[in-house]
C-alpha cells in the first residue's frame, strides 16, 4: 500500500478508471483528474471508489500544480480521444503537450515516480506516424525531467487492449457476417485486458524492480489478425463460414497521402492520415510482448456474445 496521495490524470478513461479502481481495493489514496464538470456517471463511480476528485482541462492549458499538491506518485494514462477532434484535442496537444506539462508538473510538486502510459510500438513508428510522435515526444521529455531531478520514471507500454478488439472485429463479425484485415492479416499480436494492465501499473509503484523501466505487455494468447476473425465467428455461432475481406495495403497507402494532402487544410484529416499510417505499421508488425495477465480474449468475445443476447 502507498501511504501518499497517487494522482491520475486520464482518470475516468478505459484504463485509467481501472487504475483507480485497483488501487483503491489496495486502500491507496488518489486524486482522479477529470477535464470538466459534466458528467456526473463519472464522477459518482470515482468517489464511490473513495477517490478524490480535482479537475483539470489539459486541453486549455490549465496547471495540474493544485492537483499533484502531496502527490508521490503521478500517473498519466491521457490520450486524445477518437472523435470530435478539434485544435485542443489534438496528439500534439494531448499526448504530447498535456502529458509533457503533467510530468513535469508532477516532478517540481515532489513527487518521486512519475508512470507514463504510451504505445506499444511508439518508439519504432514515430517516424511514420504522429500519433506515435506526438507521445514519444513526451516520453523523451518527462524522462529527462525525472532523470535530473532523480525521479523514478516508469513506462507502460501495452499491446492493444480487448475492447479495441470487441468493438471492431466482434461486433463486424457479429452484426455483418464478415471481417476485414488488412494485407494478408498474417502479423500477429497478443492482446491484453485493462484491468491486467491496470493490476500490472499498480504493482510497479510498489515494485522496486519495476519501477523506472519500460514494460511492454500482452496478454496470455497470441494470435493473427485473421485468427481473431475466425475466433469471434466460432464463438458467435456464425452459421455460414466467416467472410474475411483483404484491403490491399498499396491503396491504404494511398487514401493515407491523400488524407496527408487534405491535411494541410483540415486538422481531422491530418489526425486520420496519422491513424492511417498507424494502422499500416500495426498491420506489418508483430506486436508480441510478455504476458502481463491471465484474462483471455475468447472470455471477453463470450462475454460480450452473452450481454448481446440478452
Amino acid at each position: 500500500m502507498i501511504d501518499r496521495q497517487v494522482c491520475i490524470a486520464g482518470a475516468i478513461g478505459y484504463l485509467g478508471s481501472r487504475v483507480v479502481a485497483q488501487l483503491r481495493a489496495r486502500s491507496t489514496p488518489v486524486t482522479a483528474i477529470l477535464k470538466d464538470r459534466s458528467c456526473d456517471a463519472d464522477q459518482h463511480r470515482l468517489t464511490s471508489l473513495g477517490a478524490t476528485l480535482a479537475f483539470v482541462d489539459a486541453s486549455r492549458l490549465e496547471s495540474y500544480k493544485a492537483a499533484l499538491s502531496g502527490a508521490n506518485v503521478a500517473i498519466s494514462c491521457m490520450a486524445s480521444a477518437n472523435t470530435h477532434v478539434d485544435s485542443t484535442n489534438d496528439f500534439w496537444a494531448i499526448d504530447r503537450d498535456a502529458n509533457i506539462r503533467f510530468g513535469i508538473e508532477a516532478v517540481r510538486a515532489g513527487a518521486r515516480h512519475v508512470v507514463l502510459v504510451a504505445t506499444f510500438e511508439g518508439r519504432d513508428s514515430r517516424g511514420l506516424t504522429e500519433f506515435s510522435e506526438a507521445k514519444e515526444s513526451a516520453v523523451d521529455v518527462i524522462a529527462a525531467a525525472c532523470s535530473q531531478a532523480g525521479v523514478a520514471f516508469t513506462v507502460i507500454r501495452p499491446t492493444a487492449y480487448f475492447s479495441d478488439l470487441t468493438n471492431r472485429a466482434f461486433d463486424s463479425v457479429y452484426k455483418q457476417g464478415r471481417y476485414t484485415v488488412l494485407g494478408d492479416g498474417s502479423h500477429r499480436i497478443n492482446p491484453v485486458d485493462g484491468d491486467d494492465v491496470a493490476l500490472f501499473l499498480a504493482d510497479c509503484i510498489v515494485d522496486p524492480k519495476k519501477a523506472g523501466r519500460e514494460h511492454q505487455i500482452g496478454g496470455p494468447d497470441t494470435f493473427t489478425f485473421r485468427e481473431i476473425g475466425l475466433l469471434a465467428a466460432e464463438v458467435i455461432g456464425l452459421p455460414d463460414p466467416l467472410k474475411i475481406r483483404s484491403v490491399p495495403l498499396w491503396s491504404l497507402r494511398w487514401i493515407a497521402a491523400l488524407a496527408a494532402v487534405a491535411g494541410l487544410v483540415s486538422l481531422k484529416c491530418r489526425r486520420s492520415a496519422a491513424i492511417l499510417r498507424w494502422m499500416l505499421y500495426s498491420s506489418t508488425h508483430d506486436a508480441v510482448a510478455p504476458a502481463c495477465g491471465t484474462r483471455r480474449l475468447v472470455d471477453e468475445f463470450c462475454s460480450k456474445r452473452d450481454a448481446l443476447r440478452l
